[in-house]
Order: structure tokens, then C-alpha cells, then sequence
């Protein structure tokens, strides 16, 4: 299981999560958590949240607030938690880099912080950090990858170099294709920002500039599905595997009809990593020790096994 580099080494630095912490009285009532996420146009954020309040039943009163992508409105969330002098603060950084000053804001003021699904880059005094073990997700594609196109081709990844977690999906990806398929070569790498509008855009220009492409990885499903579009438009559907990265519902979907470009998608369990972060929020706030990197599994999902993460409506 392998996270940012830098980002372990950092925390290794502090062998003890609680430190520098208080645990409020809990004569006081329930916990006040503050919470900003990435944006709840994703519906993994929106399960994340789901299991984080089921997780904390009556012993949690959550503050959840939604940036909706904008780093200045997350920074101003932040700011607030630390006015309101919530008990703990959790956060999904919209920008690894940009989020050591968010951070910093919260520590700071002596406030736990646990960073979710996506990391700062820095130690910033960040308690914990709880998020799908994003390198072996890059594997699991390349290894689905390398069987579709049978060991040789060329392929591209629409990528967000901006976010640690989804840059550790590309280098797993990037690893183990060149360990079991040499005969495959990547093309080219292009962000997509994590916008599917962007992302159709980067795809359509990649897949002019290198007509022999027949594979995409793109690292969310929201780039893959945007991606898919540009393969539809180019008539190049039977001619391009396509493998995302969160088995969203519209991304199943694609796989349950057999006849999609959209061959893949790597499963994260959002619920449950909520449900961690809740666990671990309430462990830190009794003053207890807790992993400074908590991993969570994740899982391919293609036509063998679609409709165990199809969505129930």
C-alpha cells in the first residue's frame, strides 16, 4: 500500500497523532465537526458525507459545507470552522499544495485536523489522513488496461496533477503497465481538471494527436465518461478501451451495457472510508492514538462483477 512519498515522510515525522490536542469534556454533549469537502457534484463526496453522519449517529453534530470545486470559498470555510471553535476539522484539500495555508488555520489554533481522500502535500500538523490506497487503484487499471489491448498499443491519461491522490492512481499506473506490458506505450499524460467538459475537450485533442491511441485512463470517472464523448464523436467507440477510477453510477452503467468504450473502473468504498473518518475523528477527540495514513481497499469492477456496485434506485 503506497501513498505521496513526501507526504509519508513527513508525517513519519510525528509519531503521536493526539499531540498538541485537548479532548473537549464530554459532559459538554455531542462533538461539533466541521467539515468541507471537494464538491458534492461528485457523488462520492456525497457518500462519503452519508457515512460520516451514520457513523456518528447522536455523538456528532456535523457542519457540512460544500466549496463546490472553489479553493477561496474552502479557504473561507476553514476560517469559519476555526471562529465557530468547532471541536475537530476535516477537510478534502481542492488543491494539495494551495491546502498547507488551510491547514495551517486550523492546527494553528490548536484544532484536530484529519484530511480526507486527498492529501496536503506538507505535514502540517494534520492528525490523520484516510483515503483509498490510490497507488494499487493505478495497478489494478494497468493490469485490466494491459489485458484489453493485449500487452502492446498505445494509450493516454487525462489526469489532475493539482490533487496528490489521483497523481499516485497515474503512477501506479504508469508502474506496473511498464512492469507487465512493455509493449504498451503512454503516449501522452493531459489534465482534465476533474471536469468532464474539460476533460471530453483534452481527450478529443489527444486522440487527434495520436491516431493510433486504443486505450484511455482517465483518473476519476467524471474525466472518463467526458473522454468517452470525444471517442463517441470521433467513431472510434469499437476502437478505445476506456478505465476510469470511482465505479460511479453513470460509470457502471457504461460497463453494464457491454458494448461501451467505458470497459473499467476502479471501486473506492466512499461509505466506508466515511464512516473511518468519523471512527477516527471520535478516537482522537477521547485522546487516543490513531494511524497517521489509514487505507482503505479498493477494487476493479468490468463486466464480471458490474452489478454487485450498480446502484439501487
Amino acid at each position: 500500500m503506497l501513498f505521496d512519498v513526501k507526504l509519508a515522510a513527513a508525517l513519519a515525522l510525528g509519531a503521536l497523532a493526539t499531540t498538541g490536542f485537548l479532548a473537549p469534556a464530554l459532559a459538554a454533549g455531542p462533538y461539533k465537526i466541521g467539515a468541507t469537502t471537494y464538491s458534492r457534484s461528485f457523488e462520492f463526496y456525497q457518500d462519503i458525507e452519508k457515512g460520516m453522519k451514520e457513523e456518528g449517529g447522536d455523538k456528532v453534530v456535523f457542519d457540512f459545507q460544500d466549496p463546490n470545486g472553489d479553493l477561496a470559498v474552502q479557504t473561507s470555510q476553514m476560517e469559519d470552522f476555526v471562529s465557530k471553535k468547532v471541536d475537530l476539522v476535516t477537510i478534502v484539500p481542492i488543491d494539495s499544495t494551495a491546502a498547507e495555508a488551510e491547514g495551517k488555520l486550523v492546527t494553528a489554533a490548536k484544532m484536530p485536523l484529519i484530511t480526507v481522500d486527498i492529501a496536503i502535500t506538507k505535514d502540517v500538523g494534520q492528525v490523520a489522513h484516510i483515503a483509498s490506497d490510490n497507488h494499487e487503484g493505478g495497478e489494478l487499471a494497468a493490469k485490466k488496461m494491459a489485458d484489453l489491448l493485449g500487452g502492446k498499443g498505445e494509450v493516454v491519461v487525462i489526469d489532475n496533477p493539482a490533487i496528490v491522490s489521483v497523481v499516485d492512481r497515474e503512477k501506479g499506473f504508469a508502474a506496473k503497465l511498464a512492469e507487465i506490458a512493455p509493449g504498451i506505450k503512454i503516449a501522452a499524460s493531459q489534465s482534465g481538471d476533474s471536469k468532464r467538459e474539460k476533460a471530453q475537450s483534452v481527450a478529443e485533442d489527444l486522440l487527434q494527436a495520436h491516431p493510433n491511441v486504443t486505450g484511455i485512463f482517465a483518473v476519476n470517472d467524471e474525466m472518463a465518461l467526458g473522454a468517452l464523448q470525444a471517442v463517441i464523436a470521433a467513431g472510434r467507440n469499437d476502437k478505445v478501451s476506456i478505465i476510469g477510477f470511482d465505479a460511479s453510477s453513470e460509470g457502471v452503467a457504461e460497463i453494464a451495457k457491454g458494448t461501451s468504450a467505458f470497459k473499467a473502473s476502479v471501486a473506492q468504498d466512499p461509505e466506508q472510508i466515511g464512516r473511518i473518518v468519523t471512527r477516527t475523528a471520535l478516537s482522537v477527540l477521547k485522546g487516543e492514538k490513531v494511524e497517521r495514513l489509514i487505507p482503505v481497499p479498493v477494487v476493479l469492477v468490468d463486466s464480471s462483477n458490474f452489478s454487485k456496485y450498480a446502484k439501487k434506485k
